[in-house]
Order: structure tokens, then sequence, then C-alpha cells
């Protein structure tokens, strides 16, 4: 793992998780990149200035933030970006590639039924790289003890599997597997690939209605300290959001939350 990126919103965890993310680069001895989530649309034409001025504004308090809180001595190059944050954070992996976005949450304040705000959602929904979701104020530890839950055991791509692999060499990362059998589900889709099947000598299979649910029903067993799902372009995210929200109904944890992705 040598490049981690960290957007950050205009919430007041913001430092909260830049020192989560300056802890586990400095353990991971990986390159920092910052890069300022909160971007306003601006429609009109005449509001070009307003837009640069926020943007200005933005990269200020990033920069204050980052000469403000302890960095380890690590390297933390803040990224200056215009337009779309996802366009953004494609054209940084092209340049450099990112092995891991790390980011908060980020709901909306006035709305304590969101899990993951927009910004969160879009990452994991919408990008090619895997995403470690860590919840507001939450302190660095190495992660001990793992739960991977999935309904399909298919591995597409290499580097599908890369952070699982690096926690578990860095950190020692215990992991859990639990197969979740869902309605529906075709036979072939609960055959596991052995690349899954070498991650442990522990699985469990259960019938749930989602993977949620037997997350939920598996999770005080286990008692991990790192909950690990698979993002899919038609699997259970995907199918939790019309918008770039996660509720938290449809999924919520108060662990840390890593969501692979399907990458060669």
């Amino acid at each position: 793992m040598k490049n981690i990126l960290v957007p950050l919103g205009v919430s007041e965890n913001a430092e909260s998780t830049l020192t989560y993310a300056i802890e586990l680069a400095k353990v991971t001895n990986s390159m920092l990149y910052v890069m300022d989530s909160f971007n306003p649309s601006f429609h009109n034409a005449h509001l070009l200035n307003a837009k640069q001025a926020v943007g200005n504004n933005n990269t200020k308090r990033i920069k204050e933030l980052v000469q403000q809180i302890d960095n380890k001595n690590i390297d933390i190059q803040i990224v200056r970006y215009e337009g779309d944050v996802l366009s953004a954070i494609a054209s940084l992996d092209q340049k450099v590639g990112l092995d891991l976005i790390l980011s908060g949450p980020m709901p909306n304040a006035d709305n304590e039924a969101v899990f993951l705000g927009p910004t969160a959602g879009k990452l994991v929904k919408k990008t090619d790289i895997p995403v470690l979701i860590v919840p507001e104020g939450f302190a660095f530890a190495a992660p001990k003890k793992a739960l991977f839950a999935f309904k399909r055991g298919r591995v597409k791509g290499d580097k599908s599997l890369a952070p699982i692999h690096f926690f578990q060499k860095i950190f020692g990362t215990e992991m859990n597997l639990l197969l979740v059998k869902v309605p529906g589900q075709e036979r072939k889709d609960r055959q596991i690939d052995h690349e899954i099947v070498e991650l442990s000598n522990t699985m469990i299979s259960t019938e749930n209605g989602t993977v949620y649910q037997g997350v939920l029903e598996h999770f005080r067993t286990v008692e991990p300290d790192l909950l690990t799902v698979f993002a899919r372009k038609r699997g259970f995210f995907a199918k939790l959001i019309e918008t770039d929200v996660v509720l938290k109904k449809d999924f919520y944890t108060k662990t840390p939350l890593l969501v692979l992705k399907n990458r060669k």
C-alpha cells in the first residue's frame, strides 16, 4: 500500500479522519493525499468567481488543518482540482495509482437516519478504488480481527483482495469469512473462489434476506474491529441506493468498514 487518498469535508470530524489516516500511513509507510470534498455546484456563469473563491477558501482550510495537526513526519500532499470529485479522483488514480480511499461517513448532520452521506456514498458506489470508512471520532488501532461478509464468492481481478492481504501482512489481521445466502440467489453465486477460501481457516454460512442482516446476526459472535464487504456493480450497495446516500436502516456500523472493489 503506497498511496492513500483522504477526501475531507467541512464537518468538525475532518480532523479525526485525517488523524486516523496519518496513523495508518505512518504504520504502512504510505504517501497521503488530501483532497477537499466540499464542491458546491454553480450553474450560473456569473457565479464562476464565487466558485473560485469557495475553492480557494477550501484549499486554505485544508492547508491550515494539515499544518496544525501532528503529521508524524509522513509526506502529505494537498490535491487541488476543479470540477467533479469523482473525475478528480480518477485522474489522481491514473497519475499515482491509489491503493485506498479513507473517508469518514460524512452524513448530513440534519438527518440522523443517514449512515453514508452523498460524498462517501459516491466513493463506495462510483469509484474502482477500495474505500475504508472510518466512524466519526474513531481512534486508529491495528485491526486484529475482521469479519468479511459476502454473498458472492467470486473474485474478478488479481488486486481485488489486495487490502486484505496487506492488512494480514502488516497487522496480522485474523479474517473470519461469512457467506450470506440470500433468497433467489443462483447456485453458481454461492461458489467460493480459492482466493477467498485461502484468506482464513474460519468460514460461517448463513441464510438471511440481505448481507447486512447476516452481519447483524453474526457480528457479536465474531466481535471484529474491522468489517469487510464487497461493492459490486450489481451488488449490495448498488441495489441500496438510487441516490448516493446510504440509510442506517439499510446498513450501519460503528466499526471501520473496508469496502472492496473488483480491481485488475
